[in-house]
Order: structure tokens, then sequence, then C-alpha cells
């Protein structure tokens, strides 16, 4: 019975340093993503050449004019739609008989 014991406080030990591992690797990870969430700031910063106030109200203004933008190009697609349907409806071929409108009844009027 002894030899479980023995491994049993040898995995618990294991257990214990992987845990501490786990602690450490977790406060990396958090400081990383951290100095990246900065990092990503500054460079908007340094591309919009603004900081603070200024910086939010230039990226709202801009969401707010890439929303109008998609707005936009829906009711331009909605009005090509339905451009397409009216232009389905009026065509230059007779649907019944699959050819060009004619004033004859001929299928070709340049016969005799």
């Amino acid at each position: 019975m002894g030899l479980y014991l023995e491994k049993i406080e040898e995995n618990e030990k294991k257990i214990k340093k992987l845990k501490a591992t786990i602690e450490t690797s977790k406060a990396k990870l958090k400081k990383l993503v951290d100095e990246n969430a900065h990092l990503s700031y500054l460079e908007i910063k340094a591309e919009y050449n603004c900081e603070g106030r200024e910086l939010l109200e230039v990226l709202s203004r801009e969401r707010e004019q890439s929303a109008k933008l998609k707005a936009d190009r829906m009711t331009d697609s909605d009005s090509a739609v339905a451009s397409e349907s009216v232009d389905d409806k009026i065509s230059d071929t007779d649907e019944t008989f699959g050819q060009q409108m004619s004033f004859t009844d001929k299928k070709n009027p340049y016969e005799d």
C-alpha cells in the first residue's frame, strides 16, 4: 500500500508545479494581450494623428459613414433588382413565339 501513497505524493508535487506554471503563463499571456492592445491604440493614434476624445470622434464619424455607405449600397442593389424585374417584363421578344415582335405573320419578313 505504501507504494501507491508514494506515487500519489509524487503526482501531487507534479500537479502543484504544473498549477504554478499555468498561473505564471496566464500572467504572461495577460501582460502580452494588454501590451498588444496598447500598441494597437498607439498605431491608430499615429494613423489618425490625434488622441483622446478627438480620436473617438473621428472613429465614430468613420463608423457612421461606413454604415451609411452600406445602407446606400443596399438601396442601390434593391433598385437594381427592381429595375431588372421591370426590364424582364418589358422585352423586345415575343414570349409566346420566341421570336422578335413583328407587324407581319411571317417568321422572316423578307421572305415572299
